[in-house]
């Protein structure tokens, strides 16, 4: 997972820093497609890994579907999208320069990401009232055993994907009553914070999941193959 995070976060910056370097003639076009051979192999290696992933759960009688889908390809998506945030915003700090629009749009791509996890994770719980389910024995798992750690999970995903960009990007453009920041410092700041927050958070959620569908033991190896 570390290679997607990393190319994917690599790829957004190099984009912003294309369009923010103020040249007058458009990038050459190796340029546009090293970029896009870039996100090209990252997409491939997270089908890859997703399909691995499926095959070897239902082999050991774990359930997988849309939502299994949507939570391994979203991780590292959320971890990207809060890294790129994180440089950006440092970078705009060490310039004397605001956040910009840019900054905007990697904030929104990292709430929208994590919160659509959120809400995938939540649905789970609906299973535990229902007819018996692999599902539904997640779900008991999360709010039995694994309740502490399914409670910092949410705490993490929360402050790391969305109250804290949130506050980054109030601070670079004012809301009513705040007015906007002339540096990307605190904004900077507010990156770096949720950053802390959501890789602990993200890595927790791929912990309990596995956890949750095997148990402990049968987790770990789940891990290790992949």
């Amino acid at each position: 997972m570390l290679s997607e995070v990393i190319t994917i976060a690599a790829v957004i910056l190099a984009r912003i820093g294309i369009q923010t370097s103020g040249a007058s003639s458009p990038p050459p076009a190796i340029v546009e497609l090293l970029l896009l051979g870039c996100l090209g192999f990252a997409v491939y290696s997270l089908a890859t890994r997703i399909s691995r992933r499926r095959a070897e759960t239902l082999t050991r009688g774990g359930w997988w579907g849309f939502d299994a889908y949507l939570l391994e390809l979203l991780t590292p998506l959320a971890i990207a999208f809060g890294l790129a945030l994180a440089v950006w915003t440092i970078n705009r700090a060490e310039l004397g320069q605001k956040l910009g629009g840019y900054g905007a749009v990697l904030v929104l791509l990292l709430v929208t990401s994590v919160g659509v996890k959120l809400v995938t994770e939540t649905t789970l719980y609906a299973k535990i009232g229902g007819e018996p389910s692999p599902r539904q024995d997640h779900a008991k798992r999360l709010v039995g055993p694994l309740a502490g750690s399914s409670k910092l999970r949410y705490t993490l995903g929360i402050f790391g994907g969305i109250i804290l960009p949130l506050a980054a990007q109030l601070l670079a453009g004012g809301a009513k009553n705040i007015p906007p920041t002339v540096a990307a410092g605190p904004s900077a700041v507010m990156a770096v914070l949720a950053l802390v927050c959501l890789v602990p958070g993200e890595l927790l959620e791929r912990r309990l999941f596995w956890r949750a569908q095997f148990g402990h033991e049968e987790a770990q190896k789940a891990q290790h193959v992949a």
